[in-house]
C-alpha cells in the first residue's frame, strides 16, 4: 500500500539537475524528471479494457500485457532518448520518485487483477460491459494521478485518492 507521503517544498521547484531545454527536447518534464511516455505501458492496457465490453475476445491482448517499471519500459522501447529517461529517473529525489513508483506498481497490480477477473466473467459467460468500462474509468483515474505527479502536483493522498475509487 502507499504511505501519505508529505513532500518537501522543493517539490515544486524545477528539476534543475539537467539542462531544461535538453530535457524538454526529450520530451522529459523538466519541472519534475519524468517522462510521460511511460504512461503507455498503462494507457494500452486502459484501451484495451475500455474495447473489452464489446469484444470480449480482447482478453487474450490483455492476457499479453506486463506491468513495466520505469526502467524497464525504457528498455524495452524505442523512445529516442532512452538512456537519458532512465537516467533522470534514477537522480529525482526520493521525495518525488518514491510515491510515483509506489502508485505505478498499484497501477500495474489493479491491472494484473482486472485481467484476472475479467477472464474468470467471460469464462463464467458474464456479460462484462459494466466491468470493463467500471475498470477502464477506475485506471484511467489512476493513470490521471501518475500524469500529475509527472507534471509537478503533489501525490500526498495517491492511496487515498485509489481507495475511493472502489468506495
Amino acid at each position: 500500500m502507499l504511505a501519505n507521503t508529505v513532500l518537501s517544498p522543493e517539490f515544486h521547484e524545477d528539476f534543475d539537475l539537467y539542462d531544461k531545454d535538453m530535457l524538454a527536447g526529450a520530451n522529459i518534464m523538466p519541472r519534475t524528471g519524468f517522462a510521460t511516455d511511460y504512461l503507455n505501458v498503462f494507457n494500452e492496457a486502459t484501451m484495451l479494457f475500455g474495447l473489452l465490453g464489446d469484444m470480449p475476445e480482447m482478453i487474450e491482448e490483455l492476457e499479453i500485457w506486463q506491468p513495466l517499471t520505469y526502467e524497464e519500459h525504457f528498455l524495452r522501447s524505442n523512445f529516442h532518448d532512452k538512456e537519458l529517461a532512465i537516467a533522470v529517473f534514477k537522480s529525482i529525489p526520493d521525495e518525488r520518485r518514491l510515491p510515483f513508483v509506489d502508485t505505478a506498481h498499484l497501477l500495474g497490480e489493479m491491472i494484473v487483477d482486472g485481467i484476472k477477473d475479467a477472464k474468470a466473467k467471460i469464462a463464467a459467460g458474464e456479460d462484462i460491459a459494466d466491468f470493463a468500462s467500471e475498470t477502464s474509468f477506475a485506471l484511467q483515474s489512476v493513470i490521471m494521478m501518475l500524469d500529475g505527479m509527472m507534471h509537478g502536483h503533489e501525490a500526498d493522498n495517491s492511496q487515498d485518492d485509489v481507495d475511493a475509487l472502489f468506495d
